[in-house]
């Protein structure tokens, strides 16, 4: 076994995608960010992804690269590779597409181990297993951005039923005020509902967020009652599920400091 074997790991996201080479020492270099246009075509969107894995390749010695591997948003064939994203305003044009068979004939390598799995799981799995959550046995993770994701997890293995875990276990399709929660507790949601704070919608979150640091009563209170609604979304399966922590990852927990104590 070769210590210096690395993984090239893509997490895709719905505005960029990040990537690194992970060891298996899990030391991770070359991170980088790339943007990406989720409404691009089909052409578009796999050369990006082949264009990343390319660039982390040329720094791994022939021989030494493990493989690929993506943490990729659903409704995706996470062992075939496939997506099935639809109607989500993302990714459409490579609906049903083998992902896994396109990127190894871009890349001319038919033998390139790659494989999937859900972005949110996966981030919840790093934080659970080497982060935050490492010393806590039953685990509710969330993922606040573009949508939410969600995995829960006992002694590090996944659930996808019982008490306080929702169909396939993804919180983002639970119903909230006559919508799903995904559309509510994301990018998207908060936007919406930024409009209604004169000039917020089009300076963003994170500036609201500097705000409400500052004093402003009026966003202050915005993101008060985004936390007391993600609050009082999350209670029943907390209570249900008997979590010991709720892991609150993506760009959105940022500003924690803001919503948290709500």
């Amino acid at each position: 076994m070769l210590m210096s074997e690395q993984v090239i790991a893509l997490d895709v996201g719905g505005s960029s995608v990040k990537s690194g080479r992970v060891s298996r020492a899990l030391e991770v270099s070359g991170g980088r960010t790339d943007p990406i246009d989720p409404h691009g075509s089909a052409e578009a969107i796999l050369g990006a992804f082949a264009e990343i894995v390319r660039l982390h390749r040329a720094h791994i010695r022939p021989g030494e690269c493990l493989g690929v591997a993506f943490g990729f948003p659903g409704p995706f064939d996470y062992p075939g590779g496939v997506s099935y994203i639809h109607n989500l305003q993302k990714y459409e044009a490579i609906y049903e597409c083998n992902i896994r068979e396109a990127l190894c004939e871009r890349l001319q390598d038919a033998h390139l181990a790659i494989v999937f799995r859900n972005d949110a799981e996966a981030a919840v799995v790093g934080e659970a297993c080497y982060g935050a959550g490492k010393d806590c046995q039953r685990v509710i993770g969330i993922t606040l951005g573009t949508g939410l994701g969600s995995s829960q997890r006992v002694a590090g293995v996944p659930q996808s039923g019982g008490p306080g875990v929702p169909a396939e276990g993804w919180l983002g399709a639970v119903p909230y005020r006559g919508e799903l929660a995904d559309d509510w507790f994301s990018t998207r949601g908060l936007q919406r509902r930024m409009g209604e704070i004169a000039g917020a919608a089009a300076v963003g979150a994170a500036a609201v967020a500097a705000a409400a640091r500052r004093g402003d009563a009026q966003a202050a209170a915005f993101f008060a009652e985004f936390g007391a609604e993600l609050g009082a979304f999350l209670q029943p399966f907390v209570r249900d599920f008997r979590a010991d922590v709720v892991l609150a990852l993506g760009g959105i927990s940022e500003a924690r400091d803001v919503f948290g104590p709500a």
